[in-house]
């Protein structure tokens, strides 16, 4: 389901990229309308009781989804991150950004879902990439390490490239997700 999940993000993006090249142009981050655009994505899917920021309780306490929904007879739990990086590229303004900590974030959600009796699937949408530039690869490789789950880039990831405000110059954005099981 993470190849769906990642495939709708990506579709999303593409179908609403000069709105997207605003946050990516600012390096604001665009969770919480993505949120809804996935849900609703998921919904035109045919996913039935599809939440944002659904809770529920479990054993070990109450557990919060950015999205949840039941697809078929499967529900799933989803955690969604639009991490910002701090590379210096033409057409963005000059901000600093703790990437770090935006990744320190999805490895705590892989944690946070592992838990869960069903786990779950981790996305995020990291921006901006010059284009071309690998650095990203890096950060899937430590998030791989720290939640345990082996990661790739065929796997797991799409790139979209996105044309910027100053119409000259374009960046990607790296789509990511990937299932995390229970641990027990």
């Amino acid at each position: 389901m993470h190849g769906t999940v990642r495939d709708w993000i990506t579709k999303i993006l593409e179908e609403r990229k000069l709105l997207v090249a605003l946050a990516v142009r600012q390096r604001a981050k665009f969770e919480g309308w993505l949120k809804f655009e996935l849900a609703y994505r998921a919904a035109l899917a045919g996913a039935s009781d599809v939440e944002v920021e659904s809770g529920s309780t479990t054993r070990s306490g109450q557990v919060r989804a950015d999205i949840a929904f039941r697809l078929g007879d499967a529900a799933y739990s989803v955690e969604l991150k639009t991490p910002n990086t701090n590379w210096r590229m033409p057409g963005v303004q000059e901000k600093t950004r703790p990437i770090t900590n935006n990744i320190a974030e999805i490895v705590s959600d892989g944690q946070k879902l592992a838990s869960q009796p069903s786990g779950g699937i981790v996305a995020f949408v990291l921006f901006p990439v010059p284009i071309g530039d690998r650095r990203w690869v890096n950060y899937l490789q430590r998030i791989s390490s720290e939640t345990g789950v082996s990661l790739n880039e065929r796997e797991h990831t799409a790139r979209v490239n996105v044309p910027l405000v100053d119409g000259r110059s374009t960046a990607d954005l790296v789509v990511c997700a990937f299932t995390v099981p229970h641990s027990a």
